[in-house]
């Protein structure tokens, strides 16, 4: 298995390595060839699957942990290179445990594939964490936005978020240990990514894997190994990612803990489209560090890319759920149900970015679903923009409009509904008041819940419509000398141009100095009288 590993890890530390040369200014045809390597081989990853990427970085990490036990005296205070590749093996088998259940514990947006193997080193459960963080951040922060919640943070156990109204950061922490609890190991996984461009259209990731592993032992044994990715991208003005612009940035850094002369490595690789930068360097190295251990480092720095690449992927919903954009159509008339046929609105749609306030460019589409005419329908107009919409030309009928803004800044969304329903409006006889006088109320649509008050406003009938005949109702009665209530249902008699409504209920209670007292009513019945005008 050790050699196997090794052998992998070499092929896959050459194709990585294949993009990019040591220098890091590229002239632009270089540049562009690196990044569409770049896309070639996220591509790949992504075709592939998590669990295969992560055995990829397994096999680049595993020879760095072999040499990291060895500097650092690990090895030997194990008992040699034997049990030390053992104690590797069984930890990384630990960490997939692990990664299984913390994933688990997640509510996951895809299904993951986990295949037989050693299991996974650090930075490889980092990346299997890192990609189920940036989609459940993403959701997190869109159900958030949604519920008006536009900051905040929340801890469940190992992992914490915190996000605003652009970003969102998600950190999740793991120990594990082998099954002879020799070694043991600490993964931290964080991952912070864009939920809404800033005015240049800008959105990035950055993801971090800190791996610490000690001996259980002797606390002085051992040290980290961290791999860090950062990612800047760009959205056009249709709200999607631009494939030739990137800046990023992988790092690895391997160091032991203090008091130990051991393999130290850092190295940084750099693909940037704004700088004109690529390729790979050596920040520092110890004396013991070999070339293997320096490619290995280069290979996972690549990696470390291509995990903020995936955390910006995943992000993507984001800013594509209409979350990032207010888009509130208006309408004039500004009245769109119950009314005449052939009603003629103007609507302007004037998408602003809610991070900022500013407009946000871009584009609008206007769709519409039903009757009668939308001008123009189905079609991108520059923002701001104003359609022509009538609505359907006969009565009781209804239509929707769908309005998408995309731009920069992200989508925005919103729906206008139409209909020519008949208003069901009625002048209805509330109720005889105290003192002596009847008292009436225009209700502009009966059809829905209402509620009637009379008699300045002590007593109160809120009524449930359950059909075109009746409902339910609860009435309330108060004044300085006590309160009186009951429920029941009503129902209604006659034409439509006058209806009686009677009212029925099982008791009425009075409450009055302290005391209850309930009767059985009766409730008699008022009249409904339609009318043709009411002022909502």
């Amino acid at each position: 298995m050790r050699d196997a590993l090794l052998a992998l890890s070499t092929a896959i530390t050459l194709t990585l390595c294949a993009c990019s040369g040591s220098d890091p200014a590229q002239d632009d045809t270089g540049l562009s060839a690196a990044v569409t390597q770049a896309h070639t081989e996220f591509e790949r990853q992504q075709s592939q699957g998590l669990d295969k990427t992560a055995r990829e970085v397994t096999a680049l990490e595993y020879p760095m942990y072999l040499d990291f036990m060895r500097a650092t005296g690990l090895e030997a205070e194990l008992g040699g290179e034997a049990e030390a590749a053992a104690v590797v093996s069984s930890l990384f088998a630990a960490n997939e445990r692990m990664v299984n259940r913390l994933q688990g514990d997640l509510p996951k947006l895809t299904p993951m594939s986990m295949g037989a193997g050693i299991g996974y080193s650090g930075a490889a459960s980092s990346i299997q964490m890192g990609d189920a963080q940036a989609g459940i951040g993403a959701q997190f922060w869109e159900q958030a936005q949604k519920e008006g919640r536009t900051s905040g943070s929340h801890s469940d156990g190992s992992t914490s978020v915190e996000w605003s109204q652009s970003e969102i950061t998600v950190t999740t922490e793991m120990d594990a240990s082998d099954d002879n609890g020799k070694a043991k190991g600490k993964i931290r996984t964080k991952v912070k990514v864009t939920t809404c461009p800033d005015a240049s259209g800008k959105v990035e990731a950055e993801f971090e894997s800190k791996t610490e592993l000690r001996s259980t032992s002797s606390a002085g044994t051992g040290g980290f190994i961290t791999v860090t990715g950062k990612m800047a991208r760009w959205l056009d003005d249709d709200a999607n990612l631009i494939d030739d612009r990137m800046d990023s940035e992988g790092r690895v850094e391997q160091t032991a803990f203090d008091n130990y002369e051991s393999t130290h490595v850092d190295v940084t690789d750099t693909l940037s489209t704004s700088r004109g930068q690529m390729g790979t360097r050596v920040n520092g190295r110890s004396r013991s560090a070999s070339d293997a251990n320096v490619q290995g480092a280069e290979g996972l720095a690549k990696m470390g890319r291509y995990a903020a690449m995936r955390a910006i992927e995943q992000a993507r919903r984001a800013w594509e759920s209409g979350q990032c954009i207010t888009l509130e159509p208006t309408t004039d008339p500004e009245k769109r149900t119950g009314q005449k046929p052939d009603t003629t609105y103007t609507i302007e749609t004037k998408p602003r970015a809610k991070t900022d306030g500013a407009p946000t460019g871009g584009t609008v589409r206007a769709t519409l679903s039903g009757e009668s005419r939308l001008d123009p329908d189905n079609r991108k107009v520059k923002a701001d923009a104003r359609f022509t919409y009538v609505n359907p030309s006969e009565k009781d009928k209804t239509a929707s409009i769908d309005f998408e803004a995309r731009s920069k800044r992200g989508i925005g969304k919103a729906t206008l509904t139409f209909d020519t329903k008949e208003k069901k409006s009625y002048r209805i006889q509330v109720a005889q008041c105290p003192d002596g006088r009847w008292e009436s109320m225009d209700v502009c649509d009966v059809s829905k819940p209402f509620t009637v008050t009379a008699c300045g406003g002590m007593g109160s009938v809120a009524h449930t419509p359950t059909s075109d005949r009746g409902g339910t109702y609860a009435f309330k009665f108060q004044n300085h000398q006590g309160i009186a209530d009951s429920s029941g249902t009503y129902t209604l008699a006659g034409t439509e141009d006058e209806f009686t409504a009677r009212y029925t209920s099982p008791q009425i209670c009075a409450r009055v100095g302290g005391k209850t007292l309930c009767t059985t009513p009766n409730m008699g019945t008022v009249t409904w009288t339609k009318i043709e005008d009411c002022d909502e």
